[in-house]
């Protein structure tokens, strides 16, 4: 299902400061649910469209909050882009928090496995043979194409796995790839022992 994502500034009328200017927030709506915060700007109120939610007129005031404005909106439209390309799940408030830097630096499901597998291939020879490194990099290729069919994404957040993603990546080991009992069982430890 598509979300539907808009980016709305306002006024925040009630915080009004001594000089006479409020503060401008922003908005950030996807499939209803909204998250809030303010742009840490303030603005002459006359100088305010509600209508188009930017500041009106030829002011140099007026240009500078405007840029700022589309500066902000340009940033979060790629922020949503970006969660929309590597996670399930994008809502307002993961938007928000990577726009702030709140949120912490997630690792990504393949990210992850090509770190590991480069650490198996710098130990072959010395504590891990070939077999065992080949074995990972046909894991991490599993995942890929099954993250490609089923999810239709490049990579996942670690933190977006859960016990349906391990049945449907079984599931799909044993029909898609026609891989026996066995063979599914060794795949699914590899994939347990990175995450």
């Amino acid at each position: 299902m598509r979300s539907t994502f808009r980016i709305l500034f306002f006024l925040k009328r009630d915080r009004q400061k001594r000089n006479g200017k409020v503060p401008v927030f922003c908005r950030i709506t996807i499939c209803g649910k909204e998250a809030r915060f303010s742009i840490k700007q303030d603005v002459d109120p006359a100088l305010w469209s509600v209508k188009e939610g930017k500041a009106s007129g030829r002011s140099s005031e007026a240009f500078q909050i405007n840029a700022l404005l589309d500066s902000v909106r340009t940033t979060l439209i790629h922020i949503y882009q970006d969660i929309q390309l590597n996670e399930l799940d994008v809502t307002a408030e993961k938007v928000k928090n990577q726009f702030l830097g709140l949120s912490p630096k997630s690792y990504t499901l393949l990210a992850l496995f090509q770190k590991h597998n480069d650490d198996v291939l710098k130990l072959v020879g010395i504590s891990k043979s070939r077999t065992t490194w080949q074995k990972y990099e046909r894991t991490k290729h599993h995942l890929a194409d099954f993250l490609k069919s089923r999810y239709r994404v490049s990579d996942l957040s670690l933190k977006e796995i859960n016990h349906m993603f391990l049945t449907d990546f079984e599931a799909y080991l044993k029909t898609v790839c026609g891989c026996n009992a066995n063979t599914t069982a060794k795949f699914m430890q590899s994939l347990k022992r990175i995450y």
